[in-house]
């Protein structure tokens, strides 16, 4: 999850050039699951012990976005929660 705030940042990274010619995932710094994505909303899941066929589905890796200056400002989705910003 990236926050709107977070995507004007990269956005203007983009714009500057910094991006050019690159292929570059933007994240915040904790992926969520479905069970805390479905929690937050107010529909949890219910309970389950069989395994996730692939629970890194979805999850991306925004390491070259840091190495090229991006920090975001909303932290986390639980961050934007706390501060209203959802």
């Amino acid at each position: 999850m990236i926050h709107h705030r977070d995507i004007a940042i990269f956005f203007k990274m983009g714009l500057s050039g910094l991006l050019d010619g690159r292929i570059v995932n933007t994240v915040d710094d904790a992926p969520m699951t479905f069970a805390e994505l479905s929690e937050m909303a107010g529909a949890p899941m219910e309970p389950s012990a069989a395994p996730l066929p692939n629970p890194w589905w979805g999850v991306l890796d925004g390491s070259l976005a840091r190495r090229l200056g991006f920090k975001p400002e909303v932290a986390t989705t639980w961050q934007a929660a706390r501060e209203g910003a959802l």
